[in-house]
């Protein structure tokens, strides 16, 4: 089965588990094995689990506690907050090729290096960001610029929009879902696909406030198609700590539980592995069915009425549905930047004049589009779609610190 990268792995667990009548927890009842909820009273998570010949006790660590922790602050979904961060004055004082809204957050940053008049090795980096705090979104575009020498002190920039990420949130700013679709290593002059492929997901489920479950999941590179994924879920006390974190990915099914002392200060986290099949009944009379046998679904989550509301099969991932592997409209508008489409009458020399402002680089245009017009440079004919690279000198580049 795919190996998720290192990078996706489990981080560990945080969280409390109060002593006394564990049994319930906000939301739902954990089962062990085949014990009733009254022969379960007064025993912690790990004294049922440790009787359970479904599970394997794989660690055991214990840490130093703290009271004012967050509740899940090493979920899945820390890896996307940087999109909204919020940077200090000092910070962005220093800033020379940045822009930043009224709250602090980043809205466009350029970079490039020193040398980008220079060499082939040069690039140029833009990232822009577009928000709309109405409809609680973010999209976020990665360009690319490959910039090599042309004549008489100028350079051309290879523009392309290497990485495109929709983010959406709550109300309260909490992440729901993002897609994000990036170049792959392709056969074209820039060493890219020509095309942006799906590439990496996250959806998010919450209940009071509270993240209860979160699901990840990534392309095989180049395929456009789900091939591996992780899916978590969370559960709580009525103090709101966590107590139960369930992590199944391609490789295996872990269950965390965690025991807080607080006579001591100290937090027992107990890790176990699932060997087979495993249940974890809800007192909302859902049921989520863990399943570590590759062929059969992994994850299915049925409701109290008997509807399966989510299927997760090792190696894809069903319920994500197939409108997330196709790119959205506005990102294949946004792969037309720098294009032109020719107009009747129009000629390079006068394409060239009306976008460099001079136009003796009509020579520029035809060589970087050879394979459209053809030998004759003279031969234009209305329709044809010209890419119009970026063009500059010394005195237009200005480097920041």
């Amino acid at each position: 089965m795919t190996k998720i990268p290192v990078r996706w792995k489990l981080i560990g667990c945080a969280g409390i588990l109060l002593p006394g009548i564990l049994c319930l927890y906000h939301g739902c009842v954990f089962a062990a094995g085949n014990k009733t909820a009254d022969e379960r009273s007064g025993r912690t998570l790990h004294e049922l689990y440790e009787e359970d010949d479904r599970l394997r006790l794989v660690s055991h660590e214990t840490y130093e506690y703290e009271k004012d922790h967050s509740i899940r602050p090493n979920g899945l979904y820390i890896q996307y907050l940087w999109v909204n961060q919020s940077y200090g004055e000092e910070e962005i004082a220093k800033s020379s090729h940045a822009q930043f809204d009224d709250q602090n957050r980043l809205l466009y940053a350029l970079g490039y290096t020193a040398n980008i008049l220079g060499d082939s090795s040069s690039y140029c980096e833009e990232r822009i960001y577009e928000r709309d705090d109405t409809k609680h979104t973010c999209r976020y575009m990665y360009y690319k610029s490959n910039s090599v020498p042309y004549e008489d002190g100028y350079y051309i920039g290879y523009r392309y929009l290497f990485e495109d990420s929709e983010f959406a949130y709550d109300e309260e700013g909490r992440l729901l879902r993002c897609l994000t679709y990036r170049r792959n290593v392709g056969s074209d002059p820039y060493g890219y696909s020509e095309e942006l492929f799906f590439d990496r997901g996250y959806q998010a489920e919450y209940e009071d406030g509270r993240l209860t479950a979160e699901l990840q999941y990534y392309d095989y590179w180049g395929t456009n198609e789900v091939g591996a994924w992780e899916y978590r879920i969370y559960q709580y006390d009525e103090q709101g700590d966590c107590v139960l974190e369930v992590a199944v990915t391609e490789d295996e099914i872990q269950v965390c539980c965690l025991e807080y002392q607080e006579e001591t200060g100290q937090m027992e986290e107990y890790t176990y592995q699932v060997l087979e099949d495993w249940e974890l009944s809800c007192e909302d009379g859902n049921t989520y069915e863990l399943r570590p046998q590759y062929g059969k679904p992994a994850v299915r989550k049925v409701a109290a009425d008997g509807t399966v509301e989510k299927e997760l099969f090792y190696g894809k991932a069903m319920d994500l549905g197939q409108q997330h592997y196709q790119m959205p409209e506005e990102v294949e508008a946004t792969l037309d930047d720098h294009c032109y489409v020719v107009s009747p009458g129009d000629c390079l020399w006068s394409i060239a004049n009306r976008y460099y402002g001079q136009g003796r680089r009509y020579d520029l245009i035809w060589r970087m589009n050879r394979k459209v017009i053809g030998p004759d440079r003279d031969l234009l004919l209305p329709g044809m779609r010209l890419y119009l690279p970026e063009a500059g000198n010394a005195q237009d580049t200005k480097i920041g610190e």
